[in-house]
């Protein structure tokens, strides 16, 4: 979450761990204390089999290769290995049955509240529009893609499971209490599952309860509402949160492989990937190689759990990252060597850019052809809301925040706190950027559109949303809005280009 996001996290966007659980947890022969007191001394490595399923003998296969298995993801067939030696890798690549290892970073999280002196800002007395909530004059988003026109037709329903592989919700914000449900929640920081509602429910960054209320904030006369406010929200906490760990804020293979795991066991609908994943040799860098045996490995694990996502009519929502940066052209590409942004850029992800107030991409949005499928609502503070004049951070996005939490109190630095005080606990909500804020937006619609036409696969949802959305025509010229210096280039007609995908999602047309 750090690097890839204009919210500083590789919640890329912006810019865990013991008990045994369905689907996703700890070998039952596998003390996962003694493991987790080691992990400091070893290394760890997902490793995938030829057959696409865990074979009887995986123990002793890894075994005989110098490692352990701490958790088994019997939903997409790969399991999480620690060892210390240096050959495990090499000897267990040349093994029979073995399809891929790669390493990944094994992190453990210590729980505890960022803290620093608190300042507010608030908001100006705004009579709601029918159909909204407080803030909602503030959701110059929501108005946008039509959410509230389409919660006339559907708010969602509450069979619908729109999770999100995120840094943990505040279930006691007004705006999402009530909304998640804790018996499909878990943390997967480590790569094992961990359903301890202290853990996942415990965001530290403010990350996952902001993206959660974009897409479900309740209707309730209180702060925002979603844009599927009907549905069940659930979380699978993926992102590193000590900010004692020099890991602070990224998001490893290792937990998103187990976050995919519990989400196919656990039913979801679909899962919002405001992130991007970070390989694990770099402070900077989210980009996976083909040419790097560790990250080939890592590419094809995760192409495989989202394939069989897929099977489950479980759809997975990716931002496309804050770098600015051509993900059709990414540094590292070469004759021969395929580089990519995961999940973003793995085949049956809805990939999402983002765009401000006046629909343009936002100055920090990745693009990409083949990459992006939709543009949405991620806020850009370089073009206010001209129909809130209080503060200069209106052109944001604006969504529910604990208030001891990173990003509200970084909101403060430039008068982004807002605080809806109608009701005597004056929850806290802040505005920010990042296509970790588009992402939910599309993640919301979608949740609208499986309320209406029931589960379907990926390629039928995307369908559903990219023939009815608001087609983009490409700025004119070379396009560099901040400026970085390096202009980007939109190319394709309106209805398809490397911008905006098929166009800004629409909260109505698909459910009319």
């Amino acid at each position: 979450m750090r690097k890839s996001s204009c919210w500083w996290l590789s919640f890329a966007s912006l810019v865990v761990v013991a008990a045994s659980a369905a689907g996703c947890g700890a070998e039952g022969e596998t003390d996962v204390t003694d493991n987790e007191s080691s992990a400091a001394a070893s290394q760890s490595f997902l490793v995938s089999f030829t057959d696409g399923a865990i074979p009887s003998n995986a123990s002793s296969l890894v075994s005989a290769a110098g490692g352990t298995i701490v958790a088994r993801y019997n939903n997409v067939g790969a399991v999480l290995v620690r060892s210390s030696k240096g050959t495990f890798a090499a000897s267990l690549r040349a093994k029979t049955g073995v399809e891929g290892v790669g390493n990944v970073a094994a992190v453990h999280s210590a729980l505890g509240p960022y803290t620093k002196n608190t300042t507010t800002h608030a908001p100006h007395k705004l009579v709601p529009p029918a159909g909204g909530d407080p803030l909602s004059p503030r959701q110059w988003n929501m108005n946008q893609i039509h959410a509230p026109q389409a919660r006339t037709i559907t708010s969602g329903s509450s069979s619908v499971i729109a999770g999100l592989f995120d840094s943990g919700v505040d279930i006691t914000h007004p705006d999402l209490a009530g909304r998640v449900d804790a018996s499909a929640s878990a943390s997967c920081i480590g790569g094992i599952a961990n359903p301890s509602q202290a853990i996942w429910a415990n965001d530290v960054f403010g990350h996952g309860t902001f993206t959660s209320g974009i897409v479900g904030a309740a209707k309730n006369n209180v702060g925002i509402v979603g844009v599927a406010p009907g549905v069940r929200l659930a979380m699978v906490k993926v992102a590193v949160d000590d900010f004692n760990d020099p890991n602070v804020g990224l998001v490893f293979a290792d937990a998103f492989v187990c976050a995919v795991d519990w989400a196919i066991a656990h039913h979801w609908d679909l899962a919002n990937a405001s992130l991007t994943l970070d390989p694990f040799t770099a402070p900077i860098d989210d980009i996976f190689c083909s040419n790097d045996a560790d990250r080939a490995a890592i590419v094809n694990i995760i192409r495989r759990a989202i394939q069989v996502a897929g099977q489950h009519r479980l759809t997975v929502v990716a931002a496309s990252g804050n770098f600015f940066l051509d993900l059709a052209n990414l540094p590292g590409s070469a004759p021969g060597v395929d580089c990519r942004v995961l999940p973003v850029q793995t085949p049956r992800v809805i990939g999402v850019s983002g765009v401000g107030v006046t629909q343009k991409l936002a100055f920090y949005s990745d693009y990409g052809a083949g990459a992006i499928d939709l543009t949405a609502p991620g806020g850009d503070g370089l073009i206010p809301d001209p129909n809130v004049t209080d503060t200069t951070a209106s052109g944001q996005v604006i969504g529910p925040m604990p208030a001891n939490s990173f990003f509200y109190q970084g909101a403060a630095g430039y008068d982004g706190q807002v605080q809806d005080c109608s009701i005597p606990s004056c929850p806290t909500y802040a505005y920010v950027q990042g296509t970790s804020a588009a992402a939910p937006h599309v993640t919301g619609v979608a949740a609208l559109v499986i309320s209406k036409f029931g589960k379907m696969v990926p390629e039928q949802l995307a369908a559903r949303l990219t023939q009815v959305a608001t087609p983009l025509t490409c700025p004119v010229g070379p396009y560099d809005p901040l400026p970085f210096g390096r202009p980007a280039t939109c190319s394709g007609p309106p209805q398809q280009n490397n911008f905006y995908g098929s166009g800004e999602v629409d909260a109505l047309a698909p459910i009319r």
